[in-house]
């Protein structure tokens, strides 16, 4: 199952469900991984992150196609 289609049926029988439980549970695990994505980061990391998206923004930026990142990889484990 691909990650789109089950995002799909989540939400449906999100929508179907009449459970206030198991949809406060759903809510606590929601905001449960937020706070672990959010400890992820230090304050100075995502301001690093900030300024670097921003700077892509303005076109400053440099970027890569997968392609390229994937044989910037290679090239990387080969050194």
């Amino acid at each position: 199952m691909s990650t789109e289609s089950l995002k799909l049926q989540l939400i449906e029988r999100l929508l179907r469900t009449t459970d206030e439980g198991l949809l406060r549970k759903v809510a606590d695990l929601f905001r449960s991984a937020k706070e672990v994505e959010d400890e992820d980061l230090t304050d100075e990391h995502y301001n690093i992150v900030k300024e670097r998206e921003a700077a892509y923004k303005r076109g400053e930026g440099k970027s890569y196609t997968w392609e390229e990142v994937r044989e910037m990889a290679r090239k990387a484990k080969k050194a």
